[in-house]
């Protein structure tokens, strides 16, 4: 899909508001011609890990077994495969700070510089790799996503920069890319774009918070009159999406009469921030603005919380549990939420038709896994790691299969690398042959 066929609506002061791809939008000498739909990875890391006794499927094969963390998936279970046996063995090294190596290599593959200071030193990440090769293409190179804010300075674990611990995309050795955590923000940049406009216009419309939808709404209802049935009903539900959107990311800012201060995500619950999240990161696919996106659902040893489901507790400090089986079900109940939310992202993958027909799902990989594997040993094998999607072929979901023991996640990347339109031969520091992802 290139440039020539990415659709905007436009309005007043530069308001450009971007479109799924609409057939019958095109030229008329268009019509006929077939579109393929491009490759989508998405990178969706948790925090402070997963034991893979509680994640592991007993049998091998199409209808694995669900254990108690992976119950969740049953609606989407034909759409996700497991992979068992990976480890990340660049974030091996016998000194504390496990889950600063373990997120910082988490998509580099590259043991990291031990420092604190401002020398920092990781690999490129898997995202990034795809987004200098093939981000030009659309109008983001690729999204960095999460929940928790924070600054890259500082030491957060065991003499190791925070920049390691808050980020899992790296553009180059010395440069982390930093996530969006605010759901306005990320409207804004998806839907909201404006173009041309002044220092006090820009201020002006934060105070009158004029919807996206108003400023471009002539130019949609003149669209309307040019699509056929499908392509008239499309829009309707896209439009309907992103004004219900709009509407919950303003109602983060109050209901006072006086106009709210920019609205973020920390006055959202956990649950309300990752949904809007998944939301925003799949029209942002849907309307090829990106084909590229990571999520943190929390930094690495993440402290959060989860009282929404009895679970008052730091997660980090229950990750030390030492065995104990009051804990360990305390463990498993994040567990199960964490990977609950990755279907609910892979269920909207499924919901999100295309122009052709065909399913969003289908032309998206999408992987779930942590930078460890039990938070009480710090393990960097055995990944807890979920893959979803199809990926145009790449990929046959809904298996569960084991890899030899210590086989390198970098050979995971090279396949989902290779199935976004590459042709690479190694990835970090030990991908050397890529992982056969079909049966």
């Amino acid at each position: 899909m290139d440039r020539s066929r990415r659709l905007f609506l436009r309005g007043a002061a530069g308001a450009a508001l971007a479109l799924p791809f609409l057939p019958s939008a095109l030229p008329r000498r268009a019509w006929s011609q077939s579109y393929d739909q491009p490759t989508r990875l998405i990178f969706w890391y948790v925090p402070c890990g997963i034991q893979t006794a509680w994640f592991r499927p007993d049998n091998l094969g199409a209808g694995y077994d669900l254990k108690d963390i992976t119950t969740g998936l049953a609606p989407v279970q034909s759409e996700v495969s497991l992979i068992g046996g990976m480890a990340n063995l660049a974030a091996e090294e016998a000194i504390s700070g496990d889950h600063a190596r373990g997120t910082a290599s988490f998509l580099s593959c590259t043991g990291i510089r031990h420092t604190a200071g401002a020398d920092i030193y990781n690999g490129i990440s898997a995202d990034q790799v795809a987004a200098q090769a093939l981000g030009s293409q659309t109008p983001l190179p690729s999204l960095q996503l999460g929940i928790v804010p924070g600054a890259n300075t500082g030491d957060c674990t065991a003499g190791y920069s925070c920049a390691y611990t808050r980020n899992i995309s790296w553009a180059g050795p010395s440069t982390p890319l930093p996530n969006v955590t605010d759901p306005q923000i990320l409207f804004d940049r998806l839907f909201g774009v404006d173009t041309g406009l002044s220092a006090e216009e820009q201020a002006l419309r934060t105070v009158v918070q004029a919807s996206v939808l108003d400023r471009v709404h002539q130019d949609a209802v003149a669209l309307q009159s040019k699509l056929g049935s499908r392509d008239r009903e499309k829009l309707d539900e896209y439009l309907t999406a992103v004004e219900e959107l709009e509407v919950r990311v303003n109602s983060l800012g109050g209901g006072s009469c006086e106009p709210p201060e920019r609205p973020s995500g920390a006055s959202l619950t956990l649950p309300e921030h990752v949904e809007l999240m998944n939301e925003l990161m799949v029209l942002a696919l849907h309307c090829d603005l990106t084909r590229v996106v990571t999520f943190m659902l929390g930094p690495g040893g993440s402290n959060q919380t989860y009282p929404f489901i009895g679970i008052p507790e730091a997660h980090h400090q229950l990750s030390h549990h030492q065995g104990d089986e009051a804990t360990l079900d305390k463990l498993v109940g994040i567990g199960q939420w964490e990977v609950d939310q990755f279907a609910a992202l892979t269920q909207k993958l499924i919901d999100t038709e295309t122009a052709e027909g065909t399913r969003l799902i289908d032309h998206t990989l999408a992987m779930f896994s942590s930078e460890i594997e039990d938070g009480d040993t710090h393990s960097h094998r055995n990944l807890p790691i979920l893959l979803a999607g199809s990926g145009n072929g790449a990929h046959d979901p809904g298996r569960y299969w084991r890899e030899s023991d210590d086989r390198s996640i970098a050979d995971l990347y090279l396949s989902m690398l290779n199935g976004f339109g590459m042709n690479l031969e190694t990835f970090g520091e030990d991908g050397s042959e890529p992982l056969t992802l079909t049966a």
